[in-house]
């Protein structure tokens, strides 16, 4: 589904088609399957995405061009047809009204942005697994370090929480 995304504060306002077909071609990376090891984390291409589409138009029966995707991030083509935004947001793995309701916008930018959150855990506790066992650290001190880690980030985050 979504592969490397990049994190940010919060949801940012999205106008335009252009803008919100711009924004999934920033947030959401193709995944490991789809490109070769070397290739992984960079963004989609409008010909990946035509490309995905078109595999597709046997069930879907929406064929669209590589420069029609690309007049649509540009807002040069920006009245797409229904099947068109469905295509889109098919290949993106996001619903359909994100490109038409604001609401499902907002929650699909913080999924996005939730799911970039769990990733960057990941590979922090990833990399702290890393340094610790270079340390020389039993595989058990090593768990009770990053137990220890994690309890206080979870310190750390409820001081910054407002009381409610």
């Amino acid at each position: 589904m979504v592969e490397d995304v990049r994190g940010e504060s919060g949801p940012s306002s999205l106008e335009t088609l252009a803008d919100k077909l711009n924004y999934l071609f920033d947030k959401i990376r193709p995944t490991r399957d789809e490109l070769g090891a070397d290739e992984f984390g960079r963004p989609y291409t409008n010909k990946e995405i035509a490309d995905k589409i078109n595999r597709m138009s046997e069930v879907s029966g929406v064929k669209i061009s590589s420069a029609y995707v690309g007049e649509l991030r540009r807002g040069i083509a920006d009245d797409p047809r229904t099947s068109h935004v469905r295509a889109l947001a098919g290949a993106f793995q996001v619903d359909p009204a994100f490109f038409v309701d604001d609401k499902v916008t907002r929650r699909v930018q913080e999924q996005i942005t939730m799911l970039t959150q769990l990733r960057e855990m990941k590979v922090q506790q990833v990399a702290l697994r890393t340094v610790l066992a270079d340390t020389g650290l039993s595989p058990a001190s090593a768990l009770v370090v990053e137990q220890m880690v994690a309890r206080l980030q979870e310190v750390e985050q409820s001081r910054e929480q407002p009381p409610s």
